[in-house]
């Protein structure tokens, strides 16, 4: 495998760390937000959020506690 060094650029638009973050390679178009729950109602008044995108959602299974994601 080929070494091929790239910068991830981390972005706090309200200033914390526990908040809404957004991650790009700064050479891509690409673009990752993590959105606590608590946040979700900020994160649909921002531009971002009409964007085309896959969403995953992280939980526990109620009856078994058992981690499980939700991919849409």
């Amino acid at each position: 495998m080929s070494e091929h060094p790239q910068t991830i650029q981390i972005f706090l638009p309200s200033g914390d760390p526990q908040g809404i973050r957004t991650a790009a390679i700064t050479t891509r178009i690409v673009q990752v937000i993590e959105i606590p729950r608590v946040r979700l109602e900020t994160f649909l008044a921002m531009p971002e959020a009409g964007f085309v995108g896959v969403y995953v959602l992280f939980g526990e299974n109620e009856q078994t506690a058992a981690p499980m994601a939700y991919v849409g």
